[in-house]
């Protein structure tokens, strides 16, 4: 994320892919003072870089040069001066690539970065995580149901306030989408299905999951979404499972007993796995959905392919 601080106060704001100042109130950034204009200045992100164009009456200092209905590629460390006021100039510290966030309504805390998902502890024994589901809305799963954010909508997390941010650039997006749509999720079965391997596969990529405990979870889900569309249910209707009948099949399968927890567990370790899984396993983050009490196989391409026994 791109972060600019003020060195008087270091009140620091989080630029937006289209970030507006000035004193008018609907500026991203609200700057009330008498010789900054109502619509003084826009700072965007274009052709790789963040740039500043100014539409003032007075100007934008960029360090010792003022920039008057102009555009100006901002650098690190520039100072940015919307007022004469020189204790009131704003230093340029990150210039990274826009991406969407949730905005802190208190001060003291962070806001935190969605740039590929993450996971956060909650309460004792519960996570909640943050990805991209396969329309790539930003989904906040909190081990009980799957909330979709709202860009400027306000949401509890770990008991502090915190505003969504949708800041993603559209043809990073547009991109994204392409490759989810491509790809195809793989299960291959050992003969007695006692190891399960899994790997995703688009164009000539491939990402492999190998061979975990999860692949028990995900074979059972695809079964039961395969059965659900060979009988003609609509893709979005169909494949959830209850939550008890997971815990009874996944218990007689691995030979223990398999409670929310323990699914929980695989379903983040999961998640975790695949956002930490270069280049774009962030990107099938949704392998898993959730509704309150109900699990289902997220992606929509996948294949189950048992091995054959040896003539």
């Amino acid at each position: 994320m791109a972060v600019v601080v003020n060195k008087l106060n270091g009140e620091k704001f989080i630029l937006h892919s289209q970030h507006t100042i000035g004193r008018d109130r609907n500026s991203i950034s609200v700057l009330d003072l008498n010789d900054v204009s109502r619509k003084h200045a826009i700072i965007y992100w274009e052709n790789d870089c963040w740039q500043l164009t100014d539409f003032s009456s007075n100007g934008t200092k960029v360090n010792s040069t003022y920039v008057h209905h102009a555009t100006k590629k901002l650098e690190i460390n520039d100072l940015l001066q919307f007022s004469s006021a020189k204790e009131r100039a704003w230093k340029v510290v990150n210039l990274n690539s826009p991406n969407s966030f949730l905005k802190s309504i208190d001060p003291s805390n962070e806001c935190i970065n969605l740039k590929m998902g993450i996971s956060l502890a909650h309460e004792k024994n519960s996570i909640v995580t943050f990805f991209q589901n396969k329309a790539l809305k930003w989904v906040m799963d909190n081990e009980i149901e799957e909330i979709i954010l709202i860009h400027e909508e306000m949401y509890i997390i770990n008991g502090a306030s915190y505003q969504f941010i949708q800041n993603e650039i559209l043809s990073d997006t547009l991109l994204n989408t392409d490759i989810t749509k491509n790809a195809c999720f793989q299960l291959l079965i050992s003969i007695d299905e006692e190891n399960i391997t899994s790997k995703i596969i688009f164009n000539d990529l491939e990402l492999d999951l190998g061979n975990r405990v999860v692949n028990h979870l995900l074979l059972h889900l695809a079964r039961v979404k395969q059965q659900d569309l060979n009988f003609g249910l609509n893709d979005k209707l169909c494949g959830w499972v209850d939550m008890d009948d997971l815990y009874e099949v996944l218990s007689k399968e691995l030979l223990k007993e398999v409670d929310a927890y323990y699914i929980n567990t695989l379903i983040h370790r999961l998640r975790k796995n695949l956002m930490n899984l270069p280049p774009y396993g962030f990107l099938f983050a949704n392998i898993v959905e959730r509704k309150k009490g109900k699990l289902r196989f997220g992606l929509s391409n996948f294949e189950i392919e048992k091995e054959r026994a040896l003539a």
